[in-house]
């Protein structure tokens, strides 16, 4: 790789995917009786703003959501030989299996033929985690493009939530319980490759903070008879990721030398987080883009599916300075300047 004449690693095509189940919030809490918790049906849409999720069916794999988002990628990268992409990394929560890599099975249906292959995990954060892992192995000249895909079927936890609360439990466990049924499924792509000399686009900063004594406040593990368990303490989680953006973006903003943002691209879990994010330094609600009252916590796959709805909206124009927010339970929080 010509490192004189490239630069920042930037977005050449978004794929995504969405199953095409739609559940609503309403019935879900209807399922549950969740009056027996003292919440009335319309809870969640009402007070969180969610409306609606996608659900795969009970057996999907998280390959099946990120192998056709991949694919949509790859394809609008019309002239691009895909020879040239010697990275693939998927970054959902889940694996297919432990092993091999579910990037192996993502690159062997795609017919790609990267030297690096693997998964990397860290929550809701793991795209961006990715994306950033990425931009070093260009940087680095060990690849001039890459593959970042994620596949979430975080509903297979929601479902276990709705079994736990229509058997009945104590409102402390319920209040746990609730806030998974706030997720949706989706999958989702990135094709990287590199800006030149000339272009002014592209990552140009990566800002990143994680504080590990969280890691109770939302926390989900499998037994060995396959039963879901954890918990998702949706208002301590929003409390502190919050506080912690908050107290980056002035730096984050500092080391752009920019004084706002033209979009601001946010990890989603509901409206109060939503409107808390549109106040900080250098946002504002009208360069949001909003999906969760659609589509729920989608996980690690809301950059991809914001940045595409970004690009669909067609309010973007080239030069104009994206931001992002994103969170993953532990806590993990990291913003990013981009430039379209």
């Amino acid at each position: 790789m010509d490192a004189v004449t490239r630069s920042n690693p930037k977005i050449l095509s978004v794929g995504t995917y969405l199953p095409e189940e739609i559940v609503t919030s309403v019935s879900l809490f209807e399922e549950i009786n969740s009056e027996q918790y003292n919440l009335p049906v319309t809870w969640m849409r009402d007070k969180m703003g969610i409306i609606e999720r996608r659900m795969s069916p009970d057996d999907a794999k998280p390959s099946d959501l990120a192998i056709p988002a991949a694919r949509k990628a790859l394809e609008k990268c019309v002239d691009l030989d895909v020879d040239l992409i010697n990275l693939v990394i998927f970054c959902g929560i889940e694996r297919d299996q432990p092993e091999p890599a579910t990037a192996h099975v993502i690159q062997n249906a795609l017919g790609l033929n990267a030297n690096h292959v693997f998964d990397i995990s860290n929550a809701c954060f793991g795209f961006m985690e990715a994306i950033e892992v990425a931009q070093y192995y260009m940087r680095g000249g060990a690849t001039s493009h890459a593959l970042i895909v994620t596949g979430e079927v975080p509903t297979k936890v929601l479902r276990a939530a709705v079994e736990q609360l229509k058997a009945g439990v104590d409102l402390k466990s319920a209040r746990d319980l609730i806030g998974a049924l706030s997720v949706g499924d989706a999958g989702g792509a990135v094709v990287m490759g590199p800006s030149y000399g000339y272009e002014q686009c592209g990552f140009r900063v990566f800002n990143t903070i994680t504080d590990s004594s969280h890691i109770n406040k939302c926390i989900y593990k499998q037994k060995s008879n396959g039963e879901f368990v954890g918990r998702m303490q949706m208002g301590k989680i929003v409390s502190e990721l919050i506080q912690m953006h908050n107290g980056l973006i002035g730096n984050t903003l500092s080391k752009l030398g920019w004084d706002e943002f033209d979009w601001m691209l946010t990890h989603q879990i509901g409206e109060k987080p939503f409107q808390k994010f549109s106040q900080m330094q250098g946002v504002g609600v009208k360069k949001m883009i909003k999906t969760f009252h659609k589509l729920g916590n989608i996980t690690s796959a809301s950059f991809p599916i914001n940045y595409e709805k970004l690009e669909q909206s067609g309010k973007v124009s080239p030069g104009d300075k994206i931001g992002g927010c994103f969170t993953g339970s532990g806590l993990s929080v990291g913003q990013f300047g981009y430039v379209y």
